[in-house]
């Protein structure tokens, strides 16, 4: 599967607020950081997976829309709007940075 294979998939179980498709996408050891201060706030498969029903069952209107999306060799940078977001529908501006190992999500790291 090609990096563009996986962030397509992952872009529509987000919004569609599928975890069955999403997590296959993720490695074990995935880190989430915050980009600003680089604190890690995911640590694993786990954690990220309660991260993301919990913002499921929450935003029920959930919605992220690219922007402008950059691949770069393992990397894709992500210019998204999010609206929905713990029941708020005002389109909130984020970029993510993915970083794709062994065909996996590895890391992310979110400025909001």
């Amino acid at each position: 599967m090609t990096i563009e294979e996986i962030m397509d998939i992952q872009m529509s179980a987000f919004n569609n607020r599928s975890i069955q498709q999403m997590m296959p996408l993720y490695s074990d050891d995935i880190k989430v950081y915050n980009f600003q201060d680089l604190t890690l706030v995911i640590n694993g498969k786990k954690e990220c997976e309660e991260m993301f029903v919990n913002l499921f069952k929450q935003s029920p209107n959930l919605n992220a829309e690219i922007i402008k999306s950059i691949f770069f060799d393992n990397k894709v940078i992500l210019h998204e709007y999010v609206s929905g977001r713990n029941g708020d529908d005002t389109k909130k501006e984020q970029v993510v940075i993915f970083e794709i190992t062994n065909q996996k999500i590895s890391r992310m790291d979110i400025m909001r």
